[in-house]
């Protein structure tokens, strides 16, 4: 993907449109990468008799990425969110190979 223009330097709604278009496919395609990430971790998890939903995880990856939302002066409440309901979708995903405990 090449870098979409900065928002200052998009003239008109197409070319602001465009750029996030642009962002958009990059982020459908970090999210099939890390589920491939997530497919790994089933037949690792299973390999170590570990459950799918490991809570002290979950919080793990979640404030990690409060903290980056912050630093990158994002709200981190949005992002948050957008994790809490990532993390149960890979957990869902997890637990068809998985027994949740």
């Amino acid at each position: 993907m090449t870098n979409p223009k900065p928002p200052q330097d998009c003239a008109d709604m197409g070319e602001l449109r465009a750029a996030i278009d642009m962002l958009d496919v990059a982020l459908v395609r970090m999210l099939r990468a890390r589920a491939d990430y997530i497919d790994r971790a089933v037949e690792l998890k299973q390999v170590n008799g570990w459950p799918a939903r490991i809570p002290a995880r979950v919080e793990e990856v979640v404030v990690n990425a409060c903290r980056t939302a912050e630093a990158e002066g994002l709200d981190p409440a949005l992002v948050e969110g957008i994790w809490r309901d990532m993390v149960d979708w890979s957990i869902s995903r997890e637990a068809r190979e998985i027994p949740e405990t």
